[in-house]
């Protein structure tokens, strides 16, 4: 038996609270599992030129991160945000693939929809998939994209390096810009083989 009733009047509100939370959390899974797979979609895309179906799901996408911000926004302090991060981390590296490959520029977080510590989670993971595309390139042979690949992973990384701060206030990112690093001499690597190669294969050519 409970000494007085206050500390069960306590942990009744509190059990209603979290109910309450828990349902809106089951509310917004399915909104970020679409979110996140839609953005999948678009990276494919992207590779495999198919740039024509981009756009409309990239709007889809920034209609289901602004029904998860305001959800989560309307939730009791102390709800998890990564149910949102996620999404804009996933959206914003999904975007500034396609405008790297189809028009050579860095999307601002503003066109993103993303805010701006978002917006360097994003960047490097778009190392990794830049590093996917000049693989592609150098298979085809197509090394002027691929160097431009490379340049892009190049320039990505310089700037992740110069934040250096605490990861308290950064979580897990000084180590995602270390596999960026570790990405990029890789594939600094593969470019220089393959120029080798064409180099070696075009001077065998000429002594036929």
């Amino acid at each position: 038996m409970p000494v007085n009733n206050e500390l069960e009047e306590i942990f009744q509100s509190l059990r209603n609270q979290l109910d309450s939370m828990d349902q809106i959390r089951e509310g917004i899974l399915p909104l970020q599992r679409k979110s996140v797979r839609l953005c999948s979609e678009i990276i494919k895309h992207v590779h495999r030129k198919e740039f024509s179906l981009i756009p409309s799901k990239t709007s889809k996408i920034q209609e289901y991160l602004k029904s998860l911000q305001k959800t989560i926004n309307d939730m009791p302090i102390g709800f998890s945000k990564d149910y949102l991060q996620i999404v804009k981390q996933e959206l914003g590296e999904a975007i500034i693939l396609y405008n790297l490959i189809t028009q050579n520029r860095f999307p601002s977080p503003e066109e993103c929809g993303i805010g701006l510590i978002d917006y360097a989670y994003s960047l490097t993971d778009v190392v990794g998939e830049l590093r996917r595309y000049v693989l592609n390139c150098i298979r085809n042979e197509d090394l002027d994209n691929g160097l431009k690949g490379l340049e892009y992973m190049d320039e990505i990384y310089s700037y992740l390096f110069t934040l250096d701060y605490p990861n308290g206030l950064i979580p897990g990112l000084r180590k995602k810009i270390d596999m960026a690093r570790n990405i990029l001499a890789k594939t600094e690597g593969d470019i220089t083989v393959s120029i080798n190669i064409l180099r070696l294969n075009s001077n065998l050519k000429e002594k036929k």
